[in-house]
């Protein structure tokens, strides 16, 4: 079992939840507190997933559209390396 050692302001608001009778132990309002923001990280991961189709499915209405070819990836691929080691910056919807 992993040890962790947290400051004293959020050692004392784990306690105080144990102590208001939330939970049982200050490791399960920890494990709470984590799941919490798992749920949330996890929640905003698919918001962004959700508003990249949306925008996609626009252009799509929109006729902004490429017709696939032999090559394009990696004529994607090589432009945009291109621009990266220019120092242009890159766009935000298509970093890792």
């Amino acid at each position: 079992m992993a040890r962790i050692d947290i400051g004293a302001p959020y050692q004392r608001y784990l306690e105080s939840l144990v102590n208001s009778g939330f939970y049982r132990s200050v490791t399960a309002a920890a494990e709470a507190t984590i799941l919490k923001q798992m749920q949330e990280d996890e929640r905003l991961r698919l918001s962004s997933i959700e508003l990249a189709l949306a925008k996609g499915e626009a252009d799509i209405r929109a006729g902004k559209t490429v017709t696939y070819r032999s090559g394009l990836m990696k004529e994607i691929s090589e432009k945009g390396k291109a621009a990266a080691m220019s120092g242009k910056p890159v766009k935000e919807d298509v970093r890792p």
